[in-house]
Order: C-alpha cells, then structure tokens, then sequence
C-alpha cells in the first residue's frame, strides 16, 4: 500500500509573524504595545495551527518571506521539497 504524504506550507510574512533579528521585521513606533499584541497572537496562532496539523499527520513547512525573494535561496531551503518548489517558482 502507497503512504499519501500531505504536506501544509507556511508562507510567513517576516513582519506580521515576528521573525526576529530580521531586518524585515520592526516594531512600529506608534501603537507599539498595540502591534506587539497582535503580531504575539500571530506567533501563538502559529503554534497552535501547527501543532494541530502535526497531530492529524501533516508535514510543515514553514517558511519566512525573506527566503523566497530573489538572491535568498540558501542551504537551509535545501530539503527536497522546498527545494523543488522554490525552483518551480522560478
């Protein structure tokens, strides 16, 4: 019998879902503390959706926007996959 693989992937804005030490992501200097919630929702969603999805037998993929623009595709998207789909993008 074929195992089916199911696959979800995460396509993250840097700034919407909080990646960190990235120079896409900065905290607004007006409504700070408004931004810091939602964007700390964002992450907490995240978690969430993939750790259901985990425990229905979905592989993940998460990626950050900043590795699919031109010039970023770097070894850590090496995984087959990724891989491929990032070539299929072009």
């Amino acid at each position: 019998m074929m195992e089916i693989h199911t696959w979800e992937w995460n396509v993250h804005g840097c700034f919407w879902h909080g990646h960190e030490e990235c120079k896409y992501f900065v905290v607004p200097k007006t409504k700070t503390e408004w931004w810091l919630n939602k964007i700390a929702r964002n992450k907490q969603l995240d978690t969430e959706n993939i750790k259901k999805l985990k425990s229905d037998k979905w592989n993940v993929i998460t990626l950050f926007e900043y590795k699919l623009k031109k010039g970023n595709i770097d070894s850590s998207c090496n995984i087959f996959p990724v891989r491929e789909f990032i070539l299929l993008k072009g």
